[in-house]
């Protein structure tokens, strides 16, 4: 023991094998861990004067499924995003993404759909043609454009979803939007297919199933908002507006595009009625 000749205080040894625990000398417990996680979203909330912040989304899986794990986990999917909508939910799943679970749903809800339209055209034959308040008489002539619609319809479903998907992710990033256009489109397909494949089973009662149809797409576009927010990092109004607005540009789309389809199938039934 030893005493310093500049500051007076006494030099101990210390022990080696006893380590020193630092105390608080006020007594004041540390405050809550302010550092944001590495994904996430924030928000302010307001506790007896003292702010606070909290995360509401964890950090999304860092790795994608294999894709036989994929497809078995897809039923529990669509079920997590239909019960529970929120960004979180979202926030949860998207980090499962790759292109090959895109594809596969992509393709397989094509097919199935194609094959629900034709089962409708002979529950319901000739929805399209009714509407010129005539019929080809020739049953070949029938059976070709069902099969027509029917296989056109396989490509159309892929070529529509990455159109529009694609205006979406263009308005996300005009709204400085995050994220990446492969976990857009695999939460897009989460609601997208269960909601779509109801719709067309839905389309197939009479009156009521208009009205359920259209119940149906507004909550497809609440569930977009969710998506949007969680894949982008968006606020819930940046959301709504990526969201309407990409849906006014569709609307537009879809009018030129009916207009030439209509074209298409008056031509096709004129040819049929001089043969």
């Amino acid at each position: 023991m030893s005493q310093d000749p500049y500051t007076g205080y006494t030099n101990q040894p210390q022990n080696p094998y006893v380590h020193e625990t630092l105390q608080n000398p006020h007594g004041i417990p540390p405050g809550p861990d302010t550092t944001p996680p590495p994904y996430g979203y924030g928000q302010q909330e307001q506790n007896h004067g003292q702010q606070q912040q909290s995360y509401a989304c964890p950090p999304p899986q860092a790795t994608p499924l294999p894709l036989e794990q994929a497809i078995k986990e897809l039923p529990s999917q669509y079920r997590k995003v239909l019960t529970q909508p929120s960004a979180h939910t979202f926030a949860q799943e998207m980090g499962k993404a790759s292109w090959k679970i895109v594809w596969a749903q992509l393709i397989g809800y094509a097919v199935v759909s194609a094959i629900l339209s034709y089962l409708a055209s002979l529950i319901i034959p000739n929805p399209f043609l009714n509407l010129f308040g005539t019929t080809p008489s020739n049953p070949i002539m029938i059976q070709l454009i069902h099969w027509g619609l029917t296989l056109g319809l396989t490509p159309l479903i892929i070529l529509s979803f990455f159109i529009g998907n694609g205006l979406s992710y263009l308005m996300a990033k005009i709204f400085q939007g995050q994220g990446t256009f492969l976990a857009q489109s695999y939460t897009e397909l989460l609601y997208g297919i269960p909601l779509g494949i109801l719709s067309i089973l839905i389309s197939w009662v009479p009156l009521l199933g208009a009205i359920m149809a259209l119940g149906i797409n507004i909550y497809k576009i609440v569930l977009q908002i969710f998506s949007i927010m969680a894949v982008h990092r968006l606020s819930g109004g940046k959301a709504t507006a990526v969201v309407l607005l990409s849906i006014a540009f569709l609307i537009v789309g879809i009018f030129f595009a009916v207009l030439l389809l209509i074209f298409v199938v008056a031509l096709i039934i004129s040819i049929g009625r001089i043969h």
